[in-house]
């Protein structure tokens, strides 16, 4: 192994700060990893080797912090951004919610409503400070407001961040400066209750959901601070960059206003141009090595995003603002399981101010930016800058954003739990009546979407009697990898609990002109099947009901069906009986006549062999109706197979697992952040076959290429897909 180059700058003086780039390059000129002996630390210095970094999170571990030296990450670690593995996890999925693209679609109009109003008073205000008055406006006022701190919070929320940034970097005049304001936002956090805190807010939904038992009360606090310090720096550093750079460029610009879909390309290279965090470190979990040379175990390794984002290796002249580069080679954002939560709303926010500026801003006027001395933030202290008004206000503006215009507003009710009851092993019942005006009437098969907390929505059918319209009753099995939602009626929706939930609508509709019907459900598939049991008696229909279940003990109503007036038409059937108990669909479709229409619902594999013994069978596809009923993550969808390109591995899908499960499992590394589409983390390059993409983090341009797919939740629409795995 060759020896690791070394460099002594300082690379948290004040003139690196005000000048990185040359620095940059230097380093990256002696190799992927340089050993900076001023800060006793590694360095990482280019794209490929950080990127790589941020997704071995087994070998290049945050759980002993993120600082560049020892003092500060034994006082700052144990926040989601320096932690690992569950703890990581768990503080992950609690502030996620309302940071994810489904849930921001939410503040959409007022974001846009803001940067609208923000921007015509700049225009009439002249000559203007880009930080203070237009970079800080949305952050400061807005998303300060979301997060939702008592006035004392809201006052010091930016001071607090500047100093945690500080600290994040080493021990000099600044980081020692930092040292108390950074006690103070830490004392303020613990010491915080949920009745101080906003109603509705981000922060007082952590202490909500420790409440339901559904985050560790401890964790409550700690879970804070990734909302008190990332949500404004970065987000106003990339702002200035963007002003910055599209002053100096009116080429850019003007492309732009002609290209508003070019809106996101433009943020994403401000970012990349900007590289707001410039460096994060871990620490090494054992020997690793890096090209010809080895950093020990336990070495702090600083990830120099901002170096790895002008590499040329990479990015065809890096120092160029360029609104046509692709949008997601950069590294602004990090990547792998730490990759900033926060990145939606950050690009939401600056995209409003886009699309607020092209139809009113003909041309902006920038001059020199101060920079701001930050040992980790890079950014503008000020910047001046004008607008000028642009005389053709028709100018389109498309939305660029992967946060879709909210759609219109469905109907939502409010009711009550009025009883809660246990149907079977890790299944529950609930009834809910309306709080006031009475619920809609609904018809066998329909469901509605129960809001679980907030941002998490369900969709749960409607059972028992349709007739009964004075209150809905719902049964909810917990799933075992639930993330929030089933687990999350289960801990915290009790008897008097109000409850949001949506009017009902039907996809699996009953037809009722019939002559005969044979009913099947598996599982928690029985609650519409219910339904439509006690819909068929009331019409004196003719049925028959096959009921499936693994065992009597998981058999949702087991001991009231047989109490029920149309008991005689129930068949039972579990997986730990007799073999003559089992079910036989095949039999049961070779039995089914031209007038019968079959009706079916459950789980994936139980709903394969029912359609496989219907086909079988030769039945008639307008005689068979199924509805599945599956986890919380869509894995509906046939089988097929995953070619690893550079593994040389076929691994094969089944229908109830996804891509990642399966990649994982054959030993293949892959970096993993949410699991369920909306971080981007997993997203992965596709060489050959067409997938079914069902994330929210690439736009339906993106998806429309084909040439990368989210393995934790999208599928394949081709029998085989070929990855750069």
């Amino acid at each position: 192994m060759v020896a690791v180059p070394t460099d002594d700058t300082d690379f948290y003086s004040d003139e690196v700060i005000r000048n990185p780039w040359p620095l940059y390059a230097h380093l990256r000129s002696l190799g992927p990893v340089v050993w900076l002996s001023k800060h006793e630390n590694y360095a990482l210095t280019r794209h490929q080797e950080v990127a790589w970094a941020l997704r071995s999170q087994d070998l290049f571990i945050s759980g002993r912090g993120v600082a560049a030296d020892a003092y500060a990450n034994e006082i700052s670690k144990g926040n989601s951004a320096g932690s690992d593995g569950e703890r990581h996890r768990t503080i992950r999925q609690a502030t996620s919610a309302p940071l994810l693209p489904g849930a921001l679609i939410k503040i959409r109009p007022l974001i846009d409503a803001a940067a609208q109003e923000l921007i015509e008073r700049l225009i009439a205000m002249g000559r203007f400070d880009g930080v203070s008055d237009l970079s800080t406006h949305l952050p400061l006022t807005i998303v300060r407001d979301l997060v939702g701190l008592p006035d004392f919070g809201r006052e010091n929320m930016l001071r607090w961040a500047n100093a945690t940034f500080d600290l994040l970097g080493v021990q000099n005049e600044r980081g020692k400066a930092a040292l108390d304001v950074f006690l103070e936002q830490r004392r303020f956090a613990q010491t915080q209750t949920a009745d101080q805190l906003k109603p509705g807010s981000w922060t007082r939904r952590l202490f909500d959901l420790a409440d339901k038992g559904l985050l560790p009360r401890e964790l409550a606090a700690v879970a804070m601070r990734d909302y008190l310090n990332p949500s404004l720096d970065t987000t106003i550093s990339a702002t200035g960059q963007l002003l910055w750079q599209l002053g100096r460029n009116p080429d850019q610009w003007a492309r732009l206003r002609e290209e508003p879909a070019l809106a996101r390309n433009a943020v994403n290279e401000a970012v990349r141009m900007a590289s707001p965090v410039r460096s994060f470190a871990r620490h090494t979990s054992c020997d690793v090595e890096v090209g010809d040379h080895v950093i020990p175990e336990g070495a702090r390794v600083m990830m120099l995003y901002a170096s790895a984002n002008r590499d040329e290796r990479v990015f065809e002249n890096p120092d160029t603002f360029d609104i046509t580069r692709s949008p997601r080679e950069h590294l602004g954002f990090g990547s792998g399981v730490h990759m900033c939560v926060g990145m939606h709303l950050a690009q939401l926010e600056m995209i409003a101010l886009i699309e607020a500026m092209i139809p009113r801003v003909a041309r902006i006027e920038v001059e020199e930016p101060v920079i701001g001395l930050n040992n980790t933030i890079h950014g503008f202290s000020s910047l001046p800058a004008r607008f000028i008004a642009a005389n053709d206000s028709k100018v389109a503006v498309a939305r660029a954003t992967e946060v879709a215009p909210a759609p219109a507003r469905a109907t939502l009710l409010e009711g009550v739990v009025t009883a809660r009851w246990n149907l079977a092993e890790d299944i529950i019942g609930l009834q809910i009546a309306p709080t006031a005006t009475e619920f809609p009437a609904w018809t066998a098969g329909s469901h509605v979407d129960i809001h679980v907390d907030g941002d998490i929505i369900r969709q749960y059918s409607l059972t028992g009697d349709p007739e009964a319209n004075d209150s809905y009753t719902i049964a909810v099995q917990r799933e075992p990898l639930s993330r929030g939602g089933s687990a999350g009626i289960h801990a915290s929706f009790k008897e008097g609990d109000t409850v949001t939930l949506s009017a009902p609508r039907n996809h699996f509709v009953l037809n009722e002109g019939r002559h005969s019907y044979l009913l099947l459900s598996g599982g928690i598939g029985i609650t519409p099947i219910l339904a439509m049991a006690w819909r068929l008696h009331a019409l004196n229909r003719e049925f028959t009901w096959h009921v499936s279940a693994r065992s009597r003990a998981r058999l949702a109503w087991a001991d009231q069906l047989s109490t029920l007036p149309f008991a005689d038409s129930i068949v039972l059937h579990f997986d730990d009986g007799d073999d003559d108990q089992r079910l036989d669909a095949q039999q049961l479709m070779r039995e089914a006549g031209p007038q019968t229409d079959v009706y079916c619902c459950g789980p994936r594999g139980y709903m394969d062999y029912v359609i496989g013994a219907a086909s079988e069978a030769g039945l008639p596809e307008a005689q068979l109706h199924v509805e599945h009923f599956g986890a919380e993550i869509d894995t509906d969808g046939d089988p097929f197979t995953v070619v690893a390109a550079r593994s040389g591995l076929r691994l094969t899908v089944a229908p109830d697992e996804t891509m990642l499960s399966v990649v994982l499992r054959a030993g293949l590394k892959v970096e993993v952040g949410c699991h369920n589409g909306l971080c981007g983390s997993c997203l992965t390059g596709v060489l050959d076959g067409r997938p079914d993409h069902r994330d929210m983090v690439l736009t339906a341009e993106e998806k429309a290429r084909n040439d990368r797919v989210a393995l934790c939740c999208s599928r394949s629409q081709t029998p085989e897909l070929v990855l750069d795995l």
